[in-house]
C-alpha cells in the first residue's frame, strides 16, 4: 500500500470537517437572514471566507497527492478515481465512505447556500420593484418637489373616424 493513501485520507477528513464548519455556518447564515441580522452575519461572512480558503488549501494538496498517487500506480491521470484508486487499496471500504461523507456533506452545503441566495435575492428583488415604482410616481415632478413643464401636446383627429 502506497504511503501516500494515508495521507490522503487524512486530507479528506480534513475537508470534510471543513465542509461540516462551513455547513453549521451557512445554517447560521439562515437564521441571521431570515431575522435581519446584519452585524453578525458580516461576521459569519469572515468565517466562510476563512473556511473557503482553507479549502482550497486542502483542495490542491489533495490533487497533488493524488497526481503522485497516478504516476506511483501507473493510472492515467484522466482516468483517475478514488473507486479506481480504491482498487489498489488494502482496506477500500475507508476511501469510499470518506467519499461518499464528502460528497454528501458538499452537497448539504450547495443546498443550505441555494437557499441563503434566495434569501436574499428576493427581498433585492422586492426593493428594486419599490424603486421602480417610486420613480415612476415621481412623474410631473422635479427634483425641487416642482411641476415640470409638459410641452402642450395638440390633440389629432382623425377625419375617418
Amino acid at each position: 500500500m502506497s504511503e501516500k493513501i494515508p495521507e490522503l485520507l487524512g486530507i479528506m477528513r480534513d475537508e470534510i470537517r471543513c465542509y461540516h464548519d462551513l455547513l453549521e455556518c451557512e445554517q447560521r447564515k439562515t437564521a441571521l437572514l431570515a431575522g435581519g441580522h446584519v452585524e453578525e452575519l458580516m461576521t459569519c461572512n469572515k468565517i466562510e471566507e476563512e473556511s473557503v480558503v482553507r479549502l482550497q488549501e486542502l483542495e490542491t494538496k489533495r490533487l497533488h497527492i493524488c497526481e503522485k498517487l497516478c504516476e506511483e500506480l501507473q493510472i492515467p491521470r484522466e482516468e483517475f478515481t478514488l473507486a479506481r484508486l480504491a482498487d489498489h487499496f488494502d482496506s477500500p471500504h475507508e476511501l469510499d465512505e470518506s467519499a461518499v461523507l464528502l460528497r454528501n456533506v458538499i452537497q448539504s452545503v450547495q443546498v443550505v447556500g441555494a437557499h441563503n441566495r434566495d434569501l436574499i435575492e428576493k427581498p433585492l428583488r422586492y426593493a428594486e420593484g419599490m424603486l421602480t415604482i417610486f420613480s415612476n410616481a415621481a412623474g410631473p415632478y422635479q427634483p425641487n418637489g416642482t411641476f415640470k413643464t409638459e410641452a402642450s401636446v395638440h390633440p389629432t383627429f382623425s377625419q375617418n373616424a
